[in-house]
């Protein structure tokens, strides 16, 4: 079963085609392995972590790209990172990240990119976690992109907690809000929100003020939609 998303699929398999192509890796495999990734983003039960989180993902590379050209010190392994983060994604697991990080590895090993770039992605993905720690490089760069949300317009971001609730649909309200509400408290919580200046000043006040908000409404009971 897939889940319906507004993102372009022709235009996200350009930008697979363009990545492949930049790293040298042959055609057909690579765009059969595109074709793979986009069901899976796309599958039951996505609602926000879907090809459209994705389409944002990487809409957020292409800008930093263009506004801070050199910030990233291996922009093709944050695009992969990016590409594959959420490529296994089931909300009642633990694991979506390794085993995410884990079909990163297989495929690329077996597209004869150096062994370096391989294991850089796989971190990069284990840091979407978002455990509380010090980040390094580039792996803050594709933390951020995927927090991007958070910082959105109040709209956006009712919209988020909207599709994240649905996405948890199996777990009964109380369970929910306890749950949520640890979350959205220990983002809160935290120094700050984003590592780099450039995603600090654009989205740190809205973001805690989204979260803020979200976080008083589950405490009432109501979810913030």
């Amino acid at each position: 079963m897939f889940h319906r998303s507004t993102a372009d699929t022709d235009a996200l398999l350009t930008q697979w085609a363009a990545l492949g192509t930049a790293l040298g890796c042959p055609a057909n495999p690579w765009m059969r392995e595109g074709l793979r990734l986009l069901r899976s983003w796309q599958r039951w039960p996505r609602a926000y972590h879907n090809a459209t989180h994705l389409q944002a993902c990487l809409g957020h590379w292409q800008t930093v790209q263009k506004e801070l050209p050199g910030a990233l010190e291996q922009p093709h392994a944050v695009a992969l990172a990016l590409w594959f983060h959420d490529a296994v994604y089931w909300p009642w697991s633990a694991h979506n990240e390794l085993r995410s990080a884990q079909w990163t590895s297989r495929f690329l090993n077996g597209q004869h990119v150096p062994p370096s770039l391989v294991s850089t992605v796989h971190a990069h993905i284990m840091a979407t976690c978002h455990n509380p720690g010090a980040l390094q490089g580039d792996a803050t760069w594709v933390v951020d992109i995927d927090l991007a949300v958070l910082g959105q317009s109040d709209a956006v971001y009712r919209q988020f907690e909207r599709n994240v609730r649905k996405e948890y649909f199996f777990v009964r309200w109380p369970r929910y809000v306890a749950g949520r509400s640890a979350v959205l408290q220990g983002f809160l919580d935290r120094p700050r929100i984003y590592h780099n200046e450039w995603f600090f000043y654009r989205y740190e006040s809205q973001a805690r003020a989204n979260l803020r908000h979200a976080l008083e409404a589950l405490q009432q009971g109501q979810l913030y939609a």
